[in-house]
């Protein structure tokens, strides 16, 4: 979920790429559906990794082939926004901001409507128009107005295609700055975000998360989504995705840790949610103390905890690359049978030349456990929703390309 704990999208500096433009595809040979669902087994976007922040930027159009857009993959954000003009920082931003007052497909989304009714902070205007704000802990807040417009995505046949009316927030209000962030692009479980406008079915299939060379990074919405793989039943409350972990090995050795440790208690505090809008993975104080002290015992270098407001964090001194080769992978085993093995490039980070940290924090009393996209690399994750289930699947994405 897009957390400044998670993530420095605040401090982020993001250069927007000329190459991200597919200026080979002429708007006269794309693509246009109906209705968002009847074309929803065709639609993929490319995902761009940057070396800065560790989430994955979505890719697509907004009104034509001259808006061009980054915006976070989210699973935990309900609403598909970007910034629109007029915004507070837009006139020092080196990328293109769209301008609704330029476009013959945009249209305000009424209070009244079944979309405006599922936002959790909302107001009307005096025309009626449908007004959201939405917040996140950590960073910047931001206010639009909810609206439709015409949004245009790769497709998995290597064409394009115009998607009409797709809901989504045209913010103008933001101490973001659109070079940093462009906007976010919501999959969670809620009518507004672009997952449920789109069938209630995705995949997303990422490499290493800082690796901007690597080009097979992708996101599927709708029917064509890739399903494949170990399965383990999936959860939604109060919008995000829950999965039942039922315990973590290293080295093929079970932890001793409680099953009550991942389990979501009747009012709603603790539990394990999946989430692709931040880097890093949250265990409750138990589950981390025992995988944390096992990794120690494997790892003979200098270590210590290093404790911040909201969490807590293992570092190691020495270099990732150099002093942890053969470390045995850690495993998250989940009901059903599917499991989430996390080889060392994926359990650790290098935070300074001498410091490298695991990237498994701990999680505040009573809040969820979270597994980060950063524990889902080199892996094809994909959501039933319908069908209340979770594929895992360890791949590399170019074989999706063949």
């Amino acid at each position: 979920m897009y957390n400044s704990v998670h993530t420095d999208f605040d401090r982020a500096k993001f250069t927007f790429e000329d190459s991200i433009s597919r200026v080979a595809m002429i708007e006269e040979n794309m693509k246009r559906c109906k209705e968002n669902v009847s074309c929803s087994d065709n639609i993929q976007a490319n995902l761009h990794a940057k070396n800065w922040v560790g989430v994955f930027f979505v890719e697509f159009h907004i009104k034509d082939m001259s808006h061009p857009m980054l915006t976070v993959m989210d699973t935990g954000s309900n609403l598909l926004w970007v910034h629109c003009i007029p915004c507070p920082n837009c006139a020092q931003a080196s990328v293109q901001i769209y301008d609704p007052s330029t476009s013959s497909t945009y249209t305000n989304v009424s209070c009244r409507s079944e979309y405006c009714e599922a936002l959790r902070q909302r107001s009307c205007d005096q025309s009626d128009n449908c007004n959201y704000e939405l917040h996140y802990e950590g960073a910047y807040p931001t206010a639009g107005m909810l609206a439709t417009e015409s949004f245009i995505f790769d497709t998995t046949d290597d064409g394009l295609l115009t998607v009409p009316n797709v809901v989504f927030g045209c913010s103008h209000e933001s101490n973001d700055k659109p070079d940093a962030v462009m906007g976010v692009l919501g999959l969670n479980y809620n009518k507004v975000s672009l997952a449920a406008q789109l069938g209630n079915k995705f995949s997303y299939c990422v490499g290493k998360i800082k690796d901007p060379s690597y080009e097979y990074n992708q996101l599927i919405l709708g029917e064509g989504a890739i399903l494949e793989g170990d399965s383990t039943p999936l959860e939604t409350y109060n919008g995000y995705f829950y999965v039942t972990l039922e315990g973590i090995s290293l080295g093929g050795a079970m932890l001793d840790i409680p099953r009550d440790s991942f389990r979501r208690t009747d009012s709603g505090q603790g539990g394990v949610m999946i989430d692709s809008g931040g880097e890093h993975s949250f265990l409750d104080q138990r589950a981390y103390e025992e995988l944390a002290v096992a990794v120690m015992n494997t790892i003979d270098l200098r270590c210590w905890f290093e404790s911040e407001l909201h969490y807590s964090r293992l570092c190691f001194e020495g270099d990732v690359t150099k002093d942890i080769k053969g470390f045995p992978s850690v495993t998250f085993h989940f009901s059903g049978g599917a499991e989430l093995g996390l080889e060392a490039e994926s359990l650790f980070s290098q935070s300074n030349p001498t410091t490298f940290f695991m990237t498994i924090l701990r999680a505040d009393y009573g809040q969820p456990g979270v597994i980060g996209v950063g524990a889902q690399q080199y892996h094809n994750v994909g959501y039933d929703i319908p069908g209340k289930k979770l594929f895992l699947r360890r791949m590399d994405c170019e074989l999706l390309d063949e």
